[in-house]
This record gives structure tokens, C-alpha cells and sequence, in this order.
């Protein structure tokens, strides 16, 4: 339906010719036609584009609450005649209240007229001050670059109501006469400003009211020129084309012959002028291009190329004025794709991989505590991680390295944590000791599952020291062990950490980690008085009372203390102008928190070298001047504790089904997972 409106007044004339003076309906589907509503009020704000709706929310303004405003445009290249009582027609799609009157302008003729329906919003609107500095709620023009036409006055809410509500502007209220004489360019922009009823219309995406639609008595359609190359308002570089060229129109009748009148100039076109006051560059053209006329920098040129139609009575039609200009464009950045790195230390913060205590011939590898007790009683506590996913990437060495343990209660004793109280011992790898791979299911003080040689039956471990048979990781060494009691409580209270950290301790881990990556810790309490404590478990409720392991892994021939150094490229492309000379700067916009900022050196070249010390997102901008314009771009890196890490954050990603612990491995943790849920069942008939 809406198609054939458009080209009924077409077919009419050409039935009646020239003298039925047929009416042409132009509506905004037709050839560059749009329509849409700018927003600007805490509904829809300033920066929403609203072009996929089949409604314009128009014609409806109220100061500091709502501003939203039509904006639509017709195609009239194909069009000549006078356009005289032209009438715009809405079918409205909602009314609220009574009629009201809407105020209408006309987007003042020039390259405003080559908005973007699918970008355009109220803060890039060719007419709209941007927010800010306008509030929401109300609207503000750009000095000159609009003309009030005159009003349009929507229709009361009638009852019953039947939508559509189909009503039309009044040619003496809404005289579009001279604004749509005025155009050079084929195409008019008229703006919306209502009152404060809601007033909804179809747009041109409804899919059966009509669009927004132009009646233009007295006009015709006709074929003009089309397709210019350089494209219209588009900014051309000297010496980028070697022509001006078009595609003529078909002749009127097959034998008609097509010829071309091709004026150019940099000056302002009048619509009073011949041939709007540009200078023939060109006549009686047979062909569709001519050679482009020299160009200077810092000029808007405009051109037109007219038709004569040996078929056609009269034969001559003008033809609309295309534009391009010579300015200034600020450089292209591309500061470069994001990029994807990793730590060349690895940065381990695990939990215990099993962890028990032993006191006689119960397992207690399920229990929330290890009961750490002295005296008679000497309960001991085992505990073990798992660093082999170290090993598998290579040669390294290991610093920073801390175990932290906390009192979680719940042990026979509730003590307060001493030096005396507490001894922490490293399991070697020894012929006749524990094996580094205990169960924690299993393993129990007395009964038919003991541990190895290691235990002699009492705290201390002198003997299992001096043999070599396990590594002494925190008595006597000074300033390794720390014990941090919470705010108001003492070494007894739950919450109580105790860290260990040190070269001992190192060296022990990097042992460990040369065998097969097994690391078991010993717990004892060698004082003799009986006294004792519980240390959270694997099993504790509570996530911070678990054992906990952290250090940095250097890589072997690692740069930067392990950092990430990453190499930043950006391409900068210009037009020339004004001297030919580019300026670059990179700055830091952004790092992980906590980071120091980044040094760039040199920060002025188009490549530059970073380090990055910590994991997570940095984001850098290029700058990019030409002395009088600048543009920027923006790359971002991630930094990943390790490679699995940095994968995680690639776009499109994709984890392996059976990687069912998400470490970028399938191997037989993952294992173990299968094994800990297999036969579980979570369908609605489980047995």
C-alpha cells in the first residue's frame, strides 16, 4: 500500500502529461527519505537512537520533563513543478488529550540534509545544541541553521477512537512554498516541536499505517542525473580523483538522446541564480564524467549537471547541486587490535589438596579442623598441595612464597597459638617415609595404615630432623612465622592466622617441586604441657579458614621479574593538511587496581615497548595531530596470571567439554571430578 502511493501521482502524469498538472505523494520510504524522533529527557536521553521504531514519538515538548522531537526528510530529486498548498499527512497511532498545535521548521538547505537515520540522535543532530550543555527536558537550536515554517495542528482525541487517526497540515498555517523552493540538494528536513500531549505517529517502519507523506500539487516527477562521484558532502583529498562523473537518466523514450551541462564553483549556491550561481565547467557533455577542475585545500566546492532529453518536452531539466569540500580531517588512529598476554611468573594461590590430623586408629580426613595437640596426647596434623601444573611449565624457580593456616576451634583444646605450640616440618622424599601421594582417607596415627618412618611416636621430630627425613621450615629461623589475631580477640580465637614464609620455606617448595610437585607439611606441638588448638581444614564451612598457599613461579630466562612486556603498534593515516607533519602520544588510561602507572618509553612513537606488572586490563590511548586536528584510539591488553588465564579473556573463547576444572587442561583432575560425581543423578526419576 504504501508503495504504490508513492508512485501513483508518477503514473498519472505520465497518462496526462505535463499540463494535468498531476499531484505528486512523496513519503519519507521514498529514495533518501527518513524519519525518527530525537530524544532528550530522562525517558530516552540524549545519546538514544530511535530509527527501528514504528512510531515517531514526536510533536511533544514540557519543559525540564519531556523533549521529544520529530525529524524527518523527503526525497525530492525526483520532483520539479511549483510546489504550492503542499500538505503533510501523519496517520497517528496514538493521541492523548485535546488537539494541540506543533511548531514546524525546515533544517536549513546545505549538507545537514545528509543525516544518518540509523546514527542519528539528539546529541548529533545537525540543528540540536548537545547535552550538555542543554538540560534534559528541553531542547535548544544552533544559531542559523533552522527556519520556522509555521504550525501543524494535531487532532483531538476522537470517540470512539479508530486508529489510524489519519490528519493533515493546513497549506496557510504550514506554508511550505518557499522552503521546499529554496532546496538545492533534493532533500528537506522539517523538525517537530509540539506541546505537552502525547501525539505518536507511524513511521515509515510501520507495517500497515502510512508514513509521514508529502502532497505536492502542481509538481511532476522527473529523471535527473544521479550517483555522483565524489559522493555527496563526502571530503575529497587533492589529487584523489582525476574526474567528476555520474549516471545520466534513461531518456524519456527510447530514441532520445541524453547531453549534459556540468557547472562547478566554491561558492554558497542560490536558488535565484542560473544554474544556482556556479560557473559552466562543461556543455553539451555526451558521455557521464569530465576532468576534475584543480582544487585547493580548505574549500567546499559545489557542481550540478543538467539533462537534455531530445525526447522529452521541455528538454532541459536542472539538476540538483552535489557538494564536497577539501578541509581539514583530523589523522585516522588505529591504535591496534587488543592484545592477549601473560605473566612470565605464575602466581599460585591454592588450598590444601588433602588435609588430616592424626591421634590414633579413626581416619579424620573428613573432619572441618586438624586438632594440633601436645603433651601425652601428641596430635599431629598432615596437610598437602599440589604444584606439579609448576613443573609442566618448565624450569623456574619459586619466591614469595607464604603458608597461611587458621584457627577454626572445634579441636579438644582451644589454646592460644605460641611459638612453643607450633612446628611446622617439610616431608621429604625419603626411602621408608609417608609417599608424598597419602590418602587422607587412610591415613591414621595407629592401626594397620600408619605413617612412614618420618613419625617416631613423639613431638618433637628431633630424630626425623637430624636423619634428614623431613626439612625443619620454621624453628629457630628468625622473622619466618607470624601470628595475626583478630581485631579485639587473641591467639585463641577462631580467625587467628599463622603465616610462614622465608627462604626455608622456598628452598623446601623448590625441592618439592624438582621431585614430582607433591608438597606434604607436618604440624606438630612441641610443648609438653598438653596444650593444643584446631586449624581449619580443606572441609571448612568457612573458605577463609582453609590452608592456603601462595608464591610467584619465575620462569627460567623470564625478563622484567616475570612481567608481562608487551609491544604496542599504532598506524596513524592522514590527508596532508594543513603541513604534512603527524604528531603521536600514547598515554595510560586505565590499569588493574592497585597497579603503579605504566612508563612509556618513548610515548611520542608510533611503536612503543610496555612492561606490565600485574594481572588483569590495561587500557592505552594513541593520540594522533596534525597540528591543527587531533583523533585518538584505544587499545587494551589483558594481562593473565598465566596463559589459561589470558585465554579466558580472548573473545570467543571456548572451554573444552572436558575440561571440567577449566585450568586449559584435561588431565586427571579433571578426572577426579568425573570420579566424584559418577552415577550422581539429578533427573526427575533417580532412583
Amino acid at each position: 500500500m504504501k508503495a504504490r502511493q508513492v508512485w501513483l501521482g508518477i503514473i498519472l502524469l505520465c497518462l496526462w502529461g505535463l499540463a494535468a498538472q498531476a499531484e505528486v505523494a512523496i513519503t519519507t520510504e521514498y529514495g533518501q527519505g527518513a524519519d525518527t524522533y530525537l530524544t532528550n529527557d530522562a525517558q530516552q536521553g540524549p545519546t538514544v537512537n530511535t530509527a527501528g521504531e514504528e512510531r515517531i514519538r514526536a510533536f511533544r515538548q514540557l519543559a525540564n520533563t519531556r523533549s521529544k522531537t520529530g525529524f524527518i526528510r523527503f526525497d525530492l530529486s525526483g520532483i520539479d513543478g511549483e510546489p504550492n498548498d503542499a500538505v503533510i499527512t501523519f496517520d497517528a497511532t496514538y493521541l492523548k488529550g485535546g488537539e494541540k498545535s506543533v511548531t514546524v521548521y525546515g533544517l536549513v538547505d546545505g549538507a545537514g540534509d545528509f543525516w544518518t537515520e540509523s546514527t542519528i540522535n539528539y546529541n548529533t543532530a545537525p540543528c540540536m545544541v548537545p547535552n550538555p550543555p542543554t538540560t534534559l527536558g528541553n531542547y535548544q537550536f544552533v544559531e542559523g541553521t533552522v527556519v520556522q515554517l509555521g504550525t501543524l495542528t494535531t487532532p483531538a482525541l476522537p470517540d470512539p477512537v479508530t486508529y489510524p487517526v489519519t490528519f493533515s497540515s493546513n497549506p496557510t498555517a504550514l506554508p511550505l512554498k518557499d522552503f521546499l523552493t529554496k532546496d538545492t540538494n533534493g532533500l528537506v528536513t522539517l523538525i517537530f516541536i509540539g506541546g505537552d500531549n502525547e501525539v505518536e505517529v507511524a513511521s515509515k517502519e510501520h507495517a500497515t499505517f502510512n508514513p509521514p507523506t508529502l502532497t505536492l500539487p502542481n509538481c511532476y516527477p522527473v529523471r535527473r542525473a544521479s550517483s555522483p562521484v565524489p559522493a555527496n558532502t563526502i571530503k575529497v583529498m587533492i589529487g584523489q580523483y582525476e574526474t567528476l562523473s555520474w549516471t545520466n537518466p534513461e531518456p524519456n523514450l527510447p530514441d532520445g538522446v541524453i547531453t549534459c551541462d556540468v557547472y562547478f564553483g566554491d561558492t554558497e549556491p542560490n536558488v535565484l541564480l542560473p544554474h544556482y550561481g556556479l560557473s559552466l565547467l562543461a556543455s553539451g557533455v555526451s558521455g557521464n564524467s569530465v576532468a576534475m577542475p584543480a582544487l585547493a585545500p580548505y574549500k567546499t566546492y559545489y557542481w550540478v549537471v543538467d539533462t537534455y532529453d531530445t525526447s522529452r518536452t521541455p528538454e532541459y531539466v536542472q539538476g540538483k547541486v552535489w557538494t564536497f569540500n577539501t578541509n581539514n580531517s583530523a589523522p585516522v588512529v588505529n591504535a591496534g587490535a587488543d592484545q592477549f598476554v601473560w605473566l612470565t611468573r605464575t602466581i599460585i594461590d591454592t588450598t590444601s589438596e588433602a588435609d588430616t590430623y592424626i591421634r590414633d586408629n579413626v581416619v579424620r580426613g573428613s573432619y572441618e579442623f586438624m586438632d594440633i595437640r601436645g603433651g601425652s596426647s601428641d596430635f599431629v596434623g598432615y596437610l598437602r598441595f599440589n604444584l606439579s601444573e609448576l613443573k609442566a611449565l618448565g624450569p623456574g624457580t619459586i619466591t614469595n612464597a607464604t603458608l597461611t593456616l587458621t584457627v577454626s576451634g572445634g579441636a579438644s583444646r582451644n589454646d592460644a597459638v605460641t611459638n612453643a605450640r607450633f612446628a611446622l616440618h617439610g616431608l621429604n622424599n625419603v626411602a621408608g617415609n609417608t609417599p608424598q601421594n597419602w590418602s587422607e582417607a587412610v591415613l591414621t596415627k595407629t592401626g594397620e595404615v600408619i605413617p612412614g618412618a618420618e613419625w617416631d611416636g613423639a613431638a618433637p621430630l628431633t630424630n626425623a630432623i637430624a636423619s634428614g627425613r623431613v626439612t625443619d621450615l620454621d624453628d629457630n629461623v628468625a622473622g619466618i612465622r607470624e601470628v595475626i589475631t583478630p581485631a579485639g580477640g587473641n591467639a585463641a580465637n577462631p580467625g587467628t592466622k599463622i603465616a610462614i614464609s622465608g627462604a626455608t620455606l622456598e628452598a623446601f617448595l623448590q625441592s618439592r617441586l624438582e621431585d614430582n610437585g607433591l608438597v606434604t607439611f607436618i604440624i606438630t606441638n612441641d610443648d609438653g604441657n598438653d596444650r593444643g588448638y584446631g586449624l581449619g581444614t580443606k572441609e571448612n564451612q568457612n573458605p577463609d579458614y582453609r590452608p592456603r598457599l601462595q608464591l610467584t613461579y619465575l620462569l627460567e630466562g623470564a625478563t622484567g621479574s616475570g612481567d608481562a612486556v608487551v609491544t604496542l603498534v599504532g598506524t596513524v593515516t592522514d590527508d596532508g593538511l594543513p603541513s604534512g607533519q603527524i604528531t603521536v602520544q600514547w598515554t595510560q588510561v586505565s590499569g588493574p587496581e592497585g597497579s603503579e602507572p605504566v612508563v612509556m618509553d618513548p610515548d611520542d612513537q608510533l611503536e612503543t615497548t610496555v612492561t606490565l606488572a600485574n594481572a588483569g586490563w590495561y587500557e592505552f590511548q594513541l593520540e594522533a595531530s596534525d597540528g591543527e586536528l587531533s583523533s585518538t584510539d584505544n587499545v587494551r591488553v589483558y594481562v593473565g596470571i598465566n596463559p589459561c588465564d589470558a585465554a579466558h579473556q580472548v573473545p570467543g573463547y571456548t572451554r573444552l567439554m572436558s575440561d571440567l576444572n577449566d585450568d586449559c587442561f584435561v588431565n586427571l583432575k579433571d578426572v577426579a571430578i568425573l570420579a566424584s560425581q559418577w552415577l550422581d543423578c539429578t533427573s526427575l526419576d533417580c532412583p
